[in-house]
């Protein structure tokens, strides 16, 4: 889905309710630690019915031993053996929720890292496709702020709430068990109680996922910035992109200020009703106690068991605040979860035999999902390259070229026609079969984070230190990479930004020959070197790329004067085909091109 869908599918997911189907789907993550979850929540029950008894301790105490003394030794001993027995139940209490914490929080963070392991993992399974239309931050903000926004309804939400409802059970029980009367006029505190809770749970809902929403969009446009700033410096833009981040991030202190009003709104009107519930027990039960109906520790202990009462019930609103966060994250988090790869390994699909490389094309016609139906990127594109061959695709800006390389790595899958290495149609292979056997070096030189030789076994994990300086001997890396102070130990920044771009691309070459590939992909792969390292290249070419099929993006001539076979393409379509003397001897497309290219020499 583009930017402008996705922002259109979150404003749709903000009207829905919170469903029971999206909590049975957080729930589903407890499974890998069932033992430990039932342990927790055993841990919990016995800790909520260690509380309840508390106030019955205090009641019996009361009404046995200080409003009715027989003898002052009795009274002592009653009072030192309900102390004990109470004091007993504390410590019980604080045993047993030392115990369940622990539990509870292995079990949240095992449920925060395993899911933090399965967006990162399907984002990396994702067709090409989501992230041309997808903003970059957009995907860190559901991976990084929206899991870490859930962490306190995983970690301690489905024990709070148990405790919260086995407390307010057992406390409604106690107070019916105590006096009926007093019970029943406390309830009328319910009716204001309940027009509060829906109206905070109707309201509340929206401002956490406009929160989200808003979040998201300042994390798309933080991130567009840092991947931009050399433009935005470039070309003065600060001023502008603090302004635009400026109002972003207005409006997201308007939304978090909207929720953070309705919850503190609420949080206060359930202290109030709490406080109206105690008035009515201290009024309504001092009668009864003049009366004699009730006893000073029947009065004590309903008082405690209300204010135990409504503790549970802020417990819940705060739950529910929180429940309803998590929710708006939950939802974004399982978007992505179920956004499914458009180019997948299918039924019965088998890995790809060891090959040749000899590569066909037939009848090829393709376009992007935001591509004008009308309109093809590659329309009936049939070339075939032989083992062994090296193909220049060659064209203006627009083309076709990169959608060639981008259908043969099967990043994308052609509407129409099909694709076949050695034969065999690579829609019916396995991916990961196809790229063990491909290597790409495309424009962006793009480095990971880690030492150079950490990069340079990036393709073939199992590559010996031997075969990684062979391959870097043989492009002129090796050299290059002896001067630095670590030589292949040298840390490598975020995205190589330590290096300069040519001895970027240069590990980016030496990487994708460690591979060992049997199909080269070469796209614009010399374009971030000089001169020098250009001819270091070139050379390096000639023996490595000996019975391995290579498919090269260049403008520069050197490059594209070499080749067994150049394709020329005009708007989706070859136009030309043949070696460049051939070509040249023409005096078609490619002459033009090819002078077009030595004038800008």
């Amino acid at each position: 889905m583009s930017a402008d869908v996705d922002i259109l599918l979150e404003e749709a997911l903000s009207q829905k309710p919170l469903r029971l189907a999206l909590l049975r789907r957080l729930l589903a993550w407890t499974r890998p630690y069932r033992s430990t979850f039932l342990l927790s929540i055993a841990g919990t029950a016995l800790a909520v019915t260690s509380q309840i008894f508390g106030p019955k301790l205090i009641q019996l105490g009361i009404d046995r031993y200080l409003t009715h003394i027989t003898t002052s030794a009795a009274a002592n001993r009653g009072i030192f053996i309900i102390s004990a027995i109470y004091l007993g139940n504390l410590l019980l209490n604080w045993g047993v929720t030392v115990a369940q914490v622990r539990a509870v929080v292995r079990v949240g963070q095992g449920m925060m890292n395993d899911m933090r392991l399965a967006v990162f993992q399907h984002i990396q399974r994702l067709s090409l496709s989501y992230f041309d239309k997808t903003h970059q931050g957009r995907i860190i903000s559901r991976a990084d702020y929206d899991i870490d926004a859930m962490e306190q309804v995983l970690t301690w939400g489905a024990n709070q709430l148990l405790a919260s409802a086995l407390t307010l059970t057992g406390v409604l029980f106690m107070m019916l068990r105590t006096n009926l009367r007093l019970c029943l006029a406390v309830s009328l505190v319910l009716p204001p109680l309940a027009v509060a809770t829906y109206l905070f749970q109707k309201y509340i809902m929206q401002a956490h996922r406009q929160v989200r929403r808003q979040s998201s969009r300042l994390t798309a446009s933080l991130a567009e910035n840092i991947s931009g700033v050399r433009v935005v410096q470039a070309m003065g833009r600060e001023d502008e992109n603090l302004e635009n981040y400026q109002d972003l991030n207005m409006v997201l202190t308007r939304r978090a200020y909207d929720a953070a009003r309705i919850f503190h709104t609420y949080m206060p009107s359930l202290n109030l009703v709490s406080g109206v519930g105690i008035a009515i027990v201290l009024g309504y039960g001092g009668e009864l106690l003049q009366r004699h109906e009730i006893t000073v520790g029947d009065l004590a202990a309903f008082i405690l068991y209300v204010q135990m009462f409504f503790g549970p019930v802020q417990t819940m609103g705060d739950l529910y605040n929180n429940i309803l966060s998590a929710a708006a994250s939950a939802e974004r988090i399982f978007q992505l979860l179920d956004t499914k790869p458009q180019v997948i390994d299918r039924p019965g699909a088998r890995a790809l035999a060891p090959i040749k490389g000899r590569v066909r094309f037939d009848g090829v016609s393709f376009r992007y999902e935001t591509t004008p139906e009308n309109r093809w990127i590659l329309d009936e594109v049939d070339f075939l390259a032989e083992a062994g061959q090296t193909v220049a695709l060659v064209g203006h800006t627009g083309s076709g070229k990169t959608s060639i390389i981008s259908l043969l790595a099967r990043f994308y899958e052609p509407q129409l026609g099909r694709i076949l290495i050695d034969d065999q149609d690579v829609s019916q292979t396995t991916i990961a079969s196809l790229h063990r056997q491909l290597g790409i070096v495309t424009q962006e030189n793009f480095l990971f984070t880690g030492t150079i030789f950490e990069n340079l076994r990036f393709g073939r994990p199992e590559a010996s230190a031997d075969e990684v300086r062979e391959a870097a001997k043989a492009v002129g890396t090796d050299e290059m990479i002896g001067q630095m102070k670590d030589g292949y130990a040298t840390k490598v920044g975020e995205r190589g930004g330590n290096l300069s771009a040519g001895e970027r691309q240069l590990i980016c070459i030496t990487r994708a020959l460690v591979a060992r590939p049997r199909i080269l992909i070469l796209d614009e792969a010399t374009s971030a070197v000089d001169t020098k390292s250009e001819a270091l290249i070139q050379a390096a070419l000639e023996i490595l790329l000996e019975d391995r099929t290579t498919f090269v993006i260049a403008h520069r001539l050197s490059t594209i004067r070499k080749a067994s076979l150049i394709l020329v393409l005009h708007e989706g379509r070859i136009v030309e085909r043949g070696t460049h003397e051939s070509l040249i001897t023409a005096g078609g497309v490619y002459a033009g091109l090819h002078e077009e290219f030595s004038r800008h020499r």
